[in-house]
């Protein structure tokens, strides 16, 4: 699209203003400079969120100031709340100074928020029958294109914007969105740093550069790209997490603490609080760490987040705190293997190597080491003999290594450990109950439990056989 030359539109005004008598003078066409840079403002306004009133409570000033300016009155609808009652007043706009494009131009501006790129199409080309020559028109037409990933008509737009507005922010940052969808990375770094010239606190051009930072393995760059995204827009909920999570994969676990907690006074959510609550704990702020928890817990979070939790209590030695939390992921999901793991190590950890067995077991694959190590020292070897007799003499020899190497630990070790196995007719224990155990050692148990438990019995022999192993120093 080829702009109209400034001076024969100028000239143009002025011969239609001069007419006859009886002629309706035409209106003079705006500089739309002003009003592009007026709609930044507000944009910039709107993220910041605590000065849009006064932006707000500046162009109505101007409007009623001059109502039938429609540029005026384009600007004070375009600072208000984003919604349907904002599009109606363009629309009446557009009615009410139908030899305007602005009216158009606003609800054109409606329709690429709202993705309804059709009716977009529409406003754009009653914008453009009306002033030919508006390129802010050609800049929303440009914005549809890029939204349906016509890239070089995106781009041939954006270049015709410029054209007439060298310095315009959305163009610039429009073509660095492309040129980052091309594949160009430095086209895209230059123009959204050409962008940010004109508008230093526009948001989109901040975290473009922010995340070809990211790309490029520039973490710190990014972060600090985010953080002026940040600035440029406080309450954007994605972008804090974004940085939070950037520092605190910087090592900067207060800065994380900042973040997080700003992101969740936009919006509370399990993933969050987890996060603030390690975050906390590596700062060594238990206060927020443990009010995070607190938090959490009332929110009823998944599986995965009672994980993280357990992870945050193992970190900090609290034990307790830990198996609470493994044990909340578990009843959400019996089957998670890194609650299981977890559990297996708060287990082991206390001592209790019978139950630490079980969970790294049930972990798989994500426990799979300690189990090696535990059932070596334990001396679990799933013991077949063709008669109970030879059961017992095969799962005593077990049980008195283990025995050894516990008492040359504990020189009083002695006692008495009585154990039951139920077998079915295939041969397998489908339950081992300790019946007695005055040894009180949980390694000598846990042998003797799972050596039973795993153990093949003759087949079909179903019944209860009792096992008994005695300890005197």
């Amino acid at each position: 699209m080829k702009l109209a030359p400034t001076l024969a539109l100028a000239l143009a005004a002025g011969c239609a203003t001069s007419g006859g008598a009886g002629r309706e003078p035409v209106r003079p066409r705006p500089d739309l400079v002003p009003v592009s840079r007026a709609m930044t403002e507000i944009d910039a306004a709107v993220r910041k969120g605590n000065e849009i009133v006064g932006e707000r409570q500046k162009r109505s000033a101007a409007a009623d100031v001059a109502p039938q300016d429609p540029a005026a009155r384009y600007l004070a609808i375009y600072a208000q709340p984003h919604g349907e009652d904002r599009w109606a007043e363009f629309n009446a706009l557009a009615k009410e100074i139908s030899e305007s494009a602005f009216g158009q131009l606003g609800m054109a501006g409606v329709y690429v928020e709202w993705k309804t790129l059709d009716q977009a199409d529409r406003a754009i080309a009653a914008a453009l029958e009306l002033e030919p020559d508006n390129w802010i028109a050609v800049l929303h037409r440009a914005q549809t294109a890029e939204r349906r990933e016509r890239l070089e008509f995106a781009a041939a737009d954006y270049r015709t914007v410029l054209s007439a507005d060298p310095g315009n922010p959305e163009a610039h940052l429009g073509l660095a969105r492309v040129a980052r969808a091309q594949g160009a990375a430095a086209t895209a770094a230059s123009e959204a740093e050409a962008a940010l010239e004109t508008a230093p606190d526009l948001f989109g051009a901040h975290a473009l550069l922010a995340a070809l930072a990211l790309e490029q393995g520039d973490r710190e760059g990014a972060a600090a790209r985010w953080a002026k995204a940040v600035e440029a827009s406080p309450r954007d909920r994605e972008a804090r997490i974004t940085l939070a999570k950037l520092l605190r994969q910087l090592g900067d676990a207060k800065g994380a603490v900042v973040h997080w907690r700003a992101a969740l006074a936009i919006k509370e959510d399990a993933e969050g609080l987890a996060a603030l609550a390690e975050a906390a704990l590596v700062a060594k702020d238990p206060k927020t760490e443990l009010e995070a928890i607190e938090k959490l817990s009332a929110l009823d979070p998944s599986a995965a987040e009672w994980r993280r939790v357990a992870e945050i209590r193992l970190a900090a030695g609290d034990w307790d705190g830990a198996e609470k939390a493994l044990r909340r992921a578990l009843a959400r999901d019996p089957k998670d293997p890194f609650a299981n793991a977890g559990l297996g190590k708060v287990h082991l950890r206390r001592g209790a190597s019978q139950e630490a067995v079980e969970a790294f077991r049930a972990a798989g694959d994500a426990g799979k080491e300690e189990l090696a190590a535990l059932e070596k020292r334990l001396n679990l070897e799933r013991p077949s003999r063709p008669d109970i007799g030879g059961l017992q003499r095969a799962v005593q020899a077990l049980v008195d290594r283990t025995y050894r190497a516990r008492a040359a630990q504990a020189m009083l070790l002695s006692g008495v450990l009585k154990v039951r196995a139920t077998v079915g007719p295939s041969g397998a224990a489908s339950l081992v109950e300790v019946l007695e155990d005055s040894v009180h050692d949980p390694d000598v148990r846990a042998c003797a439990y799972w050596n039973l438990r795993d153990a093949a019995y003759p087949q079909n022999k179903p019944g209860r056989y009792t096992f008994v192993f005695a300890f005197r120093r």
